[in-house]
């Protein structure tokens, strides 16, 4: 398991610290809190910590990608 901070890719704030198996991939779905956010690249990756920028995936997009 390795420490991931998850990133907002706007404004660099901090959205949520946890533990993962690995680190996520970029364009892979992750949950934090009730929302859905979409990985958009990962920043000093190593064995032993990452840090990932994220994007909100808006409602809309959801819907369109389930018709």
């Amino acid at each position: 398991m390795i420490p991931v901070q998850y990133r907002d890719s706007q404004t660099e704030e901090i959205i949520e610290r946890r533990y993962e198996e690995g680190a996520p991939s970029i364009g892979q779905r992750v949950q934090i809190d009730s929302h859905e956010y979409q990985v958009l690249f990962r920043w000093r990756c190593v064995p032993t910590s990452c840090i990932v920028y994220v994007r909100r995936v808006e409602q809309e997009m959801r819907a369109e990608q389930a018709a």
